[in-house]
């Protein structure tokens, strides 16, 4: 490992022309040790001429001879870091320049620090709304983490090598949900700390969506996550076990939402509340009622509002 190198890992599957976006937000990090890796989950389109046409000697191409899926794909670019850190961005995410720069400093502030993640902007493609979002990193544990993601997207993330090399890479075997099975194995190796202003603008087109739509994939990836860490569960309270129902509920209801499937968005707050009542979930629940607009309104005025008192 090479020390203070950030290795930028880029999965890319059939998304060429968001790809070259994503690589040029990396390009231009004020941050300026850097390796680009970006692995082609064996696109079988003009994905390599993209890279070949950036003409950047920094950029490190490699190409999946069969489709390896999110994880396996990540997990090839891990293997061919060579960076102290690295830090993932998805193909259709754009980072601000300074990203890199901010979580570096942070990170370093204590070399108990394995992982930094940082707020980000949630942009919908189609509808032209955006609202901002951040992570929840209230003294981080081990079993505070098995109860809910408190870091985030794989973008928004940036880990030391060895932390990754001592807790094992991505999980291929989740159908969703994978990058916080991996969040948590980490928080057994080290501190957590984020950066607390976006930092990225996380992208919502309609085919994101439709990928992100199968709420059953959520639920199979949960009982499979529950399964892997039975042991840990088992020694839960009752209490803390319901929130944990009511907050996977409460996920359920925001993927439904998100893909503009009210009732069913409906059917699942309900069920968070039954489990946990409070009183931003009633609110929530009116949003959804009111509809997938004014959910996302609600969204903007909750992140304007963390902005604010992160920026005081």
């Amino acid at each position: 490992m090479i020390k203070d190198l950030v290795s930028i890992v880029i999965p890319t599957h059939k998304r060429p022309e968001l790809l070259k976006k994503a690589i040029e937000s990396a390009l231009a990090q004020t941050y300026s040790m850097t390796e680009i890796i970006v692995v082609d989950d064996n696109s079988g389109d003009n994905t390599e001429q993209v890279i070949k046409d950036l003409n950047n000697k920094n950029i490190r191409y490699f190409r999946n001879d069969s489709s390896l899926g999110g994880a396996g794909t990540r997990n090839v670019g891990i293997e061919k870091s060579n960076g102290e850190f690295v830090a993932f961005l998805d193909d259709d995410d754009i980072w601000y320049k300074d990203k890199l720069e901010l979580q570096v400093n942070k990170i370093n502030e204590n070399e108990s620090n394995i992982l930094c993640t940082c707020g980000l902007q949630v942009v919908y493609v189609a509808e032209g709304l955006k609202y901002f979002n951040f992570p929840k990193l209230n003294e981080v544990t081990f079993k505070k983490m098995l109860l809910n993601n408190k870091v985030g997207i794989t973008s928004t993330v940036m880990v030391r090598r060895k932390a990754l090399d001592q807790s094992g890479y991505f999980d291929h075997s989740l159908p969703a949900r994978e990058e916080y099975e991996l969040w948590i194995r980490l928080s057994r190796f080290g501190n957590f700390v984020s950066v607390n202003k976006p930092l990225l603008d996380y992208y919502i087109h309609p085919s994101r969506q439709q990928i992100s739509a199968s709420i059953d994939k959520f639920i199979t990836a949960n009982k499979l996550i529950q399964k892997k860490y039975e042991l840990e569960f088992n020694k839960m309270s009752i209490g803390e076990l319901k929130q944990l129902k009511a907050d996977n509920y409460f996920q359920y209801s925001t993927i439904a939402i998100n893909n503009k499937k009210n009732l069913l968005a409906l059917k699942y707050i309900c069920r968070s509340i039954l489990k946990k009542l409070t009183p931003d979930k009633v609110i929530i629940m009116i949003s959804y009622l009111l509809g997938f607009r004014a959910y996302i309104l609600l969204k903007q005025f909750y992140g304007k509002k963390l902005l604010k008192r992160n920026n005081e």
